[in-house]
């Protein structure tokens, strides 16, 4: 196990994969997946429905990979609602679909929306599908509908770089 994860190493196995069944709507096979999560420190806010995990946090479920400094798991009673990492900058990666490249997200704060699919990536942010690339200062990935909107500040535009689309094979 690397040195950075012998600090803490928290699997809340069967608990944790009925909380987070939602997270991965990506591939069929990854919300099937367990989910292990280690961190240097770990907390648990049962009547505010918030685990919080700080420090070198790695969360795994299949394809789908989040680093970050910290990670804020919200739920209510019908489950998991959000999902929040922060770090300089947190990441995300997950296969979206299985014909295609892992999609890779980054960005000061990342909030992925689990009742709406919705990844909203803020500060410093970007996302990278299939070599296409979107950068700002705030994008919104909505996953399902596979749409992307980009938002800059006054100081900083929105840059995109769009691959061309591939030749098909007769």
């Amino acid at each position: 196990m690397p040195n950075r994860f012998k600090t803490a190493f928290v699997h809340t196995g069967l608990l944790l994969a009925l909380i987070l069944s939602g997270i991965a709507h990506a591939l069929p096979s990854d919300s099937e997946q367990e989910i292990s999560i280690a961190s240097d420190q770990a907390s648990l806010s049962k009547q505010q429905g918030e685990l919080i995990y700080t420090g070198n946090v790695e969360l795994i479920q299949g394809s789908l990979v989040i680093q970050a400094d910290k990670v804020t798991l919200i739920k209510n009673n019908q489950g998991m609602q959000k999902l929040i990492a922060k770090g300089n900058p947190a990441r995300y990666q997950q296969v979206l679909s299985e014909n295609e490249d892992k999609t890779h997200a980054y960005g000061d704060t990342i909030i992925y929306n689990v009742i709406n699919d919705e990844l909203t990536l803020l500060k410093n942010a970007g996302l990278e599908k299939q070599g296409n690339v979107f950068a700002g200062e705030k994008i919104v990935y909505l996953i399902k509908e596979q749409r992307v909107k980009a938002d800059s500040t006054q100081q900083d535009r929105v840059r995109m770089v769009i691959q061309p689309k591939a030749d098909k094979e007769p």
